[in-house]
C-alpha cells in the first residue's frame, strides 16, 4: 500500500485531466460571462452553425453529449433564442434543432472570449509543448474514443 496515496492519486493521469477539466470550465466561464455561455452551449451553437439543421440525436453524437444533457442545453439556448427546435417532418417522433442568426452571431462574437481561454488555460507552456499537449489529447479522445459514454461521431 503507498504511503501517500494522495500525493500518487493527484500524479494519475485520469486525475490530473479532471483537474485540468476544471481548471478550463473555470477559465471559460470567466472569459465568456458576458455571452453567458458556458461550454457545452458553445459547442452546441458551433455544432449547428457547422452541420446545419439536425435532430437532437444527432447533435448529442456530434457534440459527445447524451441525450439528457443535450436536451437541458438545448432547451436553454432555446429559451433564449439562439436555436429552434420543431417536430422532423421526416420523423415525427424527433425534433429539429436549428440555429437562430442570433444564435449564430452569439457565437461569433463569443469566439474571441473561446480563444482567450485556450490561451490562459495553455498559458504556462511553450510553443512546443502546447502543440505536443494538443496532439497528445487528440490522440488520447481519438484514440479512446469507443470507450465513452457517449463516443463521437464525426460529421459527414
Amino acid at each position: 500500500m503507498a504511503s501517500n496515496p494522495l500525493s500518487q492519486a493527484n500524479t494519475m493521469p485520469g486525475n490530473l485531466l479532471r483537474r485540468c477539466h476544471q481548471i478550463s470550465v473555470a477559465i471559460f466561464l470567466r472569459q465568456c460571462e458576458a455571452h453567458n455561455l458556458t461550454q457545452l452551449q458553445y459547442v452546441t451553437l458551433a455544432a449547428l452553425e457547422e452541420l446545419g439543421p439536425v435532430d437532437q440525436i444527432t447533435l448529442g453524437s456530434h457534440t459527445a453529449l447524451d441525450r439528457n444533457t443535450v436536451a437541458v442545453v438545448v432547451k436553454k439556448l432555446e429559451e433564449r433564442g439562439l436555436l429552434i427546435r420543431q417536430r422532423s417532418q421526416a420523423d415525427l417522433r424527433s425534433k429539429q434543432v436549428s440555429l437562430t442568426e442570433e444564435g449564430r452571431r452569439l457565437r461569433r462574437s463569443a469566439e474571441p472570449a473561446v480563444a482567450n481561454v485556450q490561451e490562459e488555460l495553455l498559458f504556462p507552456l511553450s510553443e512546443n509543448e502546447k502543440k505536443t499537449l494538443c496532439k497528445l489529447l487528440q490522440k488520447l479522445a481519438t484514440e479512446n474514443n469507443h470507450l465513452s459514454r457517449v463516443p463521437i461521431r464525426k460529421p459527414c
